[in-house]
């Protein structure tokens, strides 16, 4: 049976509430979280840590158990989402917001030693080469601390790129009613992004300055951090 395709944002959002809070969200477990992170994450000693659209918090949990000594902070649009993180997060529980990662960030400048960035809704659209979309990934790293690395996780199928999963197919309700903003012209689905369509908009923010790429198991695994020039 295809998934219901929504005709707004506000629709597709209060399913996105549902589907966190009543159903199974995205079911992944700790164990898989937490392998994938020590694998590709490199978390500091010490530090504050934000969780850029955060889903359930399950990455952040993932993130804590490798080290349980920094401050864990997250945001998602979803308020569904945000009253798992709080559960699951526990301690930091307060730090976990809903908020809209495309408008303003409620944090600091400088604030973040690392920002996790797996798969925001603005990285679903084709064209990330919009002025307005590379001002907000400037705005994203103002936040980080000059140590700080900005993770950009994103999953793409080789065969897929350069097309849309179908609406009908995609998982998260949210992604499956389109958007159109200055930053974002979102069709509904999920675009596969190659590598030069998914760096560009890095590439050309005044701010950024690219640490590493690569591409494992599906996935762009993008470091950057902040150029203070």
């Amino acid at each position: 049976m295809a998934k219901e395709i929504y005709e707004t944002p506000l629709e597709a959002l209060e399913a996105t509430n549902g589907f966190y809070k009543d159903l199974e969200g995205f079911q992944y477990s700790e164990d898989q979280v937490t392998k994938w992170l020590d694998k590709h994450i490199k978390l500091p000693r010490v530090g504050n840590v934000l969780d850029l659209c955060c889903g359930d918090g399950i990455w952040s949990k993932g993130m804590k158990i490798l080290n349980p000594n920094l401050e864990y902070f997250g945001i998602d649009i979803s308020s569904g989402a945000i009253e798992k993180a709080r559960i699951l997060m526990e301690s930091d529980s307060q730090h976990f917001v809903i908020g809209d990662a495309e408008g303003k960030l409620p944090f600091e400048d400088s604030f973040f030693d690392v920002i996790f960035a797996r798969g925001p809704g603005l990285y679903n659209q084709h064209s990330m080469d919009r002025l307005a979309t590379i001002k907000i990934i400037e705005d994203w790293h103002n936040k980080l601390s000059d140590r700080g690395l900005f993770y950009s996780i994103f999953a793409s199928t080789p065969e897929k790129m350069g097309t849309y999963t179908p609406m009908n197919q995609v998982k998260l309700p949210y992604n499956r009613s389109p958007r159109k903003t200055e930053a974002v012209d979102f069709l509904g689905g999920k675009y596969h992004h190659n590598i030069e369509s998914f760096l560009t908009p890095f590439w050309k923010a005044e701010n950024v300055k690219l640490v590493s790429y690569s591409f494992v198991n599906n996935m762009h695994v993008l470091v950057t951090k902040k150029d203070n020039k």
